[in-house]
């Protein structure tokens, strides 16, 4: 809007009644914030196999968060289990500090343990897979 503009006594332009509006624009016209290249477009307006894709690949259910979190709980539990129980027999059998005999009651029930929660996490992250 060169018209608009006008030179100043410094050499630099100065506004000459415009109004500086975020409403207008360059024609002056205002637009209305309703009205937007986007809306118009019909290659850009969403499906309903969109939306069912988007629902599916981010659900908004709060029992699958719930669900997620307790994959989450289950996979570090059982990662601190195979800690400990390492740790714990390493440090058994270093120090011979144990009879045999309780040795074996003890780290019989590890297997078990380990196994079942192996398991159970696997069933956990096999099922929000399919959510």
């Amino acid at each position: 809007h060169l018209s608009e503009l006008s030179i100043n006594s410094q050499g630099g332009p100065s506004l000459v009644n415009m109004s500086l509006s975020p409403n207008l624009s360059p024609d002056a016209k205002q637009s209305s914030p309703l009205i937007s290249p986007l809306l118009n477009d019909p290659s850009c307006i969403r499906t309903d196999d969109e939306e069912e894709v988007k629902r599916k690949r981010f659900p908004t259910e709060k029992a699958y968060f719930i669900a997620k979190e307790a994959a989450t709980t289950e996979r570090t539990y059982l990662k601190d289990l195979e800690v400990i129980t390492s740790w714990f027999q390493s440090a058994v059998n270093k120090e011979d500090c144990m009879p045999e005999t309780l040795k074996n009651v003890i780290f019989s029930n590890f297997e078990p343990l380990h196994k079942f929660h192996t398991g159970f996490l696997k069933e956990i992250e096999q099922r929000l897979a399919l959510w």
